[in-house]
């Protein structure tokens, strides 16, 4: 069999619809693929290696629950990417429905400095989410919610248009 566990593939529907999705076990003795699109279990000829970018997904998309498909691994993309290249000792970043969380241990700002600080945390987040705004390219006309938590208050960062 050609394709791993974790292999990215682009599955055909019966109606010809395309999924980007990946290989969830492999059943050798079956010759067959399950996949995280719905557990399917389909042979090698419907598969074919997805070399598009992370954030791809299928041009036309016409059924609703494979845009919700495209929509929810989306948003995983995104938070395991900004784990990836945004991790902080002071900050957890995470997903809870529609909504990305960034949340820091830091204090409220008292003096000049500290607020100068914390504003250039603020900033250099909203540059994150700018960074990841460019990256999907609006594919869905939706806004995913990002919120910036401190242990004091919550921010509203730019949302991301999806």
């Amino acid at each position: 069999m050609e394709f791993e566990q974790s292999t990215r593939v682009i599955y055909l529907t019966d109606e010809d619809d395309q999924v980007f999705t990946f290989i969830k076990d492999v059943k050798e003795k079956e010759g067959l693929y399950i996949l995280d699109f719905e557990d399917v279990e389909i042979p090698e000829n419907k598969l074919k290696l997805n070399t598009y970018s992370n954030f791809s997904v299928p041009h036309a998309m016409s059924k609703d629950h494979i845009k919700a498909y495209h929509y929810d691994q989306l948003i995983n993309l995104i938070v395991a990417f900004l784990k990836d290249h945004h991790a902080e000792e002071y900050l957890e970043i995470y997903r809870d429905m529609d909504t990305i969380y960034f949340e820091t241990v830091f204090h409220a700002p008292k003096t000049p400095e500290e607020k100068k600080l914390f504003q250039e945390i603020v900033d250099k987040f909203n540059r994150i989410i700018g960074q990841v705004n460019s990256a999907v390219k609006s594919r869905f006309n939706q806004k995913i919610e990002v919120i910036l938590k401190f242990s004091f208050n919550t921010h509203h960062l730019h949302s991301i248009r999806i």
